[in-house]
């Protein structure tokens, strides 16, 4: 286990190119590490095959096996999600949503768009819909769901 106790993946040699260009997934192909034992769900971090920290995310088994949550090593927990929902809140506010006298009714989270493949989140007035689409958005639904609860309404 590395630092955060996350279960570590090592990429092949010249296949982190995309995760340095801050794709938000991880290929199959690109994995030199087993990950038979690993299950769907599991936060892992990325390393490249010179042991260098890539990147955080949720491991799945099938082509994309990993959809990347951080660049940054680090915890993914409640405080996590929240600066995540805080930003985004705080975009969708500048664009007029949020506290808008023309609508309550706006779209929080948009996955990779906002750097979380995976979740959507809509907003209708006091009233958050979250739509999970992986297992390790599924895992984490009670740290974004707490995290929800200091979106101003």
């Amino acid at each position: 286990m590395n630092a955060q106790n996350y279960p570590k993946i090592t990429l092949k040699p010249q296949k982190e190119r995309s995760v340095l260009n801050f794709h938000p997934w991880i290929f199959s192909g690109a994995i030199a590490s087993p990950v038979k034992d690993l299950v769907a769900g599991t936060l892992v971090e990325v390393f490249d095959s010179n042991n260098k920290y890539l990147a955080t995310g949720h491991f799945n088994h099938g082509s994309i096996m990993v959809r990347i949550l951080s660049f940054e090593q680090r915890m993914i927990d409640t405080a996590f999600w929240q600066e995540i929902l805080d930003k985004a809140f705080d975009l969708r506010k500048g664009l007029g949503f949020g506290n808008s006298p023309e609508t309550d009714t706006f779209r929080l989270i948009h996955g990779e768009g906002d750097l979380v493949p995976g979740l959507i989140i809509d907003i209708y007035s006091s009233t958050a819909v979250i739509q999970a689409h992986s297992d390790g958005m599924i895992a984490s639904i009670n740290d974004i769901s707490n995290a929800l609860q200091h979106i101003p309404d």
